[in-house]
Order: structure tokens, then C-alpha cells, then sequence
């Protein structure tokens, strides 16, 4: 019997091969004993793992509820603890918003965990606590269905990759894996904002370590393999107010030299080589009846290289420069301010990187849930900065899901329990090179 299900395993193994796309094939792979107790291990807890991420998934991380991030940082640095790890935090500076109402965006501080051994394979580990869920979202709760699809905020961006990498180091210790180890665990509280406050300290890790896994999530059980870039702009237009009946002509309308602006920026965008530009949020004016005085923009940014980036800014700051409405009376307004971060580098493949593709693809056989290609990704993660700076990373560790950043956000129990199994081996196989 046992014959038999060797040879049917390799069978679909060479059959799947042809899904696999691009360049990448699946690497051969046979569990050693040691995995397959970690494997046993992870299978056994499946309900211990899904009561996690029922509290995890209830606990609201969104990126401005500090103290929500608090307390959900807290329960993993007591985690980390108890796995051995020595654990510290590192804040950030506050950073000023250019908008009509002013202000300025905190950050929780961000975790930093460490298990120092005799191996010389330094690991560093990823991922964020922050979602894009406020307080006063009404998705707030895990749901299971009876198919075993899993639903709730975060379940794939990615307190779900959170646990996938938790349990794996869990199944590690179990084996006696991470005594010896040499792994750094980063969890940062403002991914979802780009990262504005954590990236130097990403940066500055990610130097230090020769491999980078990071437990964001896969779509279509496909990998991501190069990422654009991303950037982020805002405006902020001046003008004047005045009462809109009495005294019109004596006000300079922020709002419709913004309006002028946000056609001219969103005419930017060019499929053709890859670069999208959307102005997401909008404001301006206070009263129906009032000239608007002031009108901001938050713009996003997408391009796949810093080449194209640039130039993205340029033109941007280009058109911001250029006056649409004018008054005579008033000859400097409007007045416009421009506040612009490419925050995350373009990633691009990697031969290290697509290594380490092509080994998960192998072992997703023997696992469940065969991981069937790679994509080019218009998304974003904290793994591009690694790589920006000459650490290979693999980015896309966690669940497989669909629907992030909005109410249909899901993965499945079968998905979080194959990729905890992958990681496990995945980390354990770093660890001993």
C-alpha cells in the first residue's frame, strides 16, 4: 500500500509539473522523519489553530488604533517568549499629514524578536500587525462556513499569515529545531500605510540576515514573484473663502483647481507599461454656500521601476505647479503643497528567490494545496524592501486568500493548515543549510 501511494504522489507530481508556468518547476521533494512529525504536529491542532484565529481576527489592529496594536503585539511577544526568542521594541517618530485639517500619523511601535544559535543561516521573518479595518468597521469577526471558507478582517492581510508563521515556529520548538536556530522575527505596526514609520528598521534587519520570508498572502495558489513599486502622494490647495452668493467673485475655489488636478494626474495612468495612478481620497470646502477655501487629495501610486516612479512625481509635481483657475484679485492663490514618498521599491526576480518558489512548489504536493505558479503582483509588501537592499526574499508565505482590504476578505481552514505545514518545513530547511 504504501508502494502505491509513493507512486501515485510522484505521478501527480510530474503530471503538475505543465501548471507551474514561466520558467519554475517544482523541485522534487521527500519529507525527512523530523518533518513529518512537525507535519503530524501541525495536523493534530487544527482546532487549537482555528480558536486562534478566532481571537486573533477579533482583535482590531487598524493602523491608527494604537492601543489596539498594543495589546495585539503584547500577545505575540509573549509568544515569541515562550518559543526562547528575546524580544524589544522600536518606535518611530510621528509624521506630519499635509491635508486641510493638518495633524499628523502615529505608529505603535513595532517587534522585535530574536533567538540567536549556533547556525549560520541568518533568517529573517515578516510580517505586519496593522490592517486596514478601523474601529468603527462592522467587519470585525471571524465566520466559518460549513465548506471551511474562513471570513473576517485580516484573515489573509495576514493575521492569518501571522499564524502560519507563529504555529510553524511552534512545530519547530516541538522538534527541538529553533535551539540551534538563527532567526529574527519583525513585526511592524504600519504596513498598510506603507511602512513610512518601520522602513529604516526594515532596512537595517534586513541587511543583517542572509534570507528573507515574509507571510503575506498568496491569490489563486500562485506565488508572487516580482511586485511593482509603490508611492503615494498628497496635495493640499489654498485658496480663498467667500460667501458664494454676495461675494463670488472675491473667493478662489480650492476645490475646482483640485478638480482640474485630479483629471490631469489620473490621465497618468498607462496599462501599457504598467504604471496606475488613483486618486483615492478627496476633500474640500466646508459649507454649501462658501467658496471652498482649502481641498485636499491622497493619491496612490503604482510602476514598475523607480525609473518610472520618478517620473510619475515629476509629472505630478509638473501639473500641481501649474494654475488652472485664476483671480485677479488675488493673483498667488490658488496655492497648492505636494507631499510625495515612493515608499516601496519595485521587486524584481530573483534567482535565490525563485529557488526557494520552486521548493515550496514541490513540497505543496506532498503537503495539500500544491502551489500551481507565480504571478506578477501590483501589490505591495514589506518584502521589497528587504530585497531593495540586497536581502532574497520570498513574500508570499501566509494563507491563500482573496478580497483583502474589503468585506469579502477570506481564506480557508484547508489553505491555513497546508501553508503552516509548508512553512514549517520551509523555515526548518533555512535553518539547516
Amino acid at each position: 500500500m504504501k508502494k502505491i501511494k509513493l507512486i501515485l504522489t510522484l505521478s501527480f507530481f510530474y503530471t503538475c509539473l505543465p501548471l507551474f508556468g514561466d520558467d519554475l518547476k517544482a523541485t522534487p521533494s521527500v519529507l525527512t522523519a523530523e518533518e513529518k512529525r512537525m507535519v503530524n504536529w501541525i495536523e493534530v491542532r487544527q482546532d487549537e489553530m482555528l480558536s486562534d484565529m478566532r481571537r486573533h481576527v477579533a482583535m482590531n489592529t487598524g493602523t491608527e488604533n494604537i492601543e489596539g496594536i498594543e495589546q495585539y503585539r503584547s500577545l505575540f511577544a509573549k509568544e515569541l517568549n515562550d518559543l526562547g526568542f528575546s524580544t524589544q521594541l522600536h518606535s518611530s517618530e510621528s509624521l506630519a499629514v499635509l491635508s486641510c485639517n493638518g495633524g499628523e500619523i502615529k505608529f505603535a511601535d513595532h517587534l522585535q524578536a530574536a533567538r540567536t544559535g549556533k547556525k549560520e543561516n541568518r533568517i529573517l521573518l515578516n510580517g505586519h500587525l496593522d490592517t486596514v479595518f478601523p474601529q468603527n468597521d462592522q467587519f470585525q469577526s471571524l465566520q466559518i462556513d460549513e465548506d471551511g471558507t474562513l471570513h473576517g478582517p485580516g484573515v489573509a492581510d495576514m493575521k492569518g499569515g501571522l499564524l502560519v508563521m507563529l504555529y510553524a515556529l511552534k512545530a519547530l520548538d516541538a522538534e527541538g529545531k529553533l535551539a540551534e536556530s538563527n532567526i529574527t522575527v519583525l513585526l511592524n505596526s504600519d504596513e498598510e500605510i506603507g511602512s513610512l514609520g518601520s522602513r529604516q528598521l526594515i532596512e537595517r534587519l534586513a541587511r543583517q540576515h542572509d534570507v528573507g520570508l515574509v507571510f503575506e498572502s498568496s491569490h489563486n495558489n500562485e506565488m508572487t514573484r516580482s511586485r511593482k513599486g509603490l508611492g503615494q502622494v498628497r496635495l493640499k490647495i489654498s485658496g480663498r473663502e467667500s460667501h458664494a452668493g454676495a461675494a463670488h467673485e472675491r473667493g478662489v475655489s480650492a476645490n475646482l483647481e483640485l478638480a482640474h488636478k485630479v483629471i490631469e494626474i489620473e490621465k497618468l495612468t498607462d496599462y501599457s507599461q504598467k504604471v496606475t495612478v488613483n486618486v483615492g481620497v478627496i476633500a474640500g470646502g466646508e459649507k454649501r454656500n462658501t467658496i471652498a477655501g482649502c481641498a485636499d487629495a491622497y493619491i496612490d501610486l503604482r510602476y514598475p521601476s523607480l525609473a518610472s516612479g520618478k517620473q510619475l512625481q515629476a509629472e505630478i509635481r509638473k501639473i500641481s505647479a501649474e494654475k488652472s483657475i485664476a483671480n485677479k484679485h488675488f493673483p498667488d492663490l490658488p496655492k497648492t503643497e505636494v507631499w510625495a514618498r515612493l515608499h516601496r521599491p519595485a521587486k524584481k526576480q530573483n534567482e535565490m528567490v525563485d529557488q526557494l518558489i520552486a521548493e515550496s512548489m514541490g513540497l505543496s504536493l506532498v503537503l495539500g494545496e500544491p502551489v500551481i505558479g507565480t504571478r506578477y503582483s501590483g501589490g505591495g509588501t514589506d518584502g521589497s524592501i528587504m530585497q531593495a537592499v540586497g536581502l532574497p526574499t520570498l513574500d508570499s508565505l501566509g494563507v491563500d486568500g482573496e478580497g483583502a482590504h474589503s468585506s469579502r476578505e477570506k481564506t480557508s481552514v484547508k489553505s491555513f493548515i497546508a501553508r503552516t505545514k509548508l512553512a514549517a518545513v520551509m523555515i526548518g530547511r533555512q535553518i539547516d543549510k
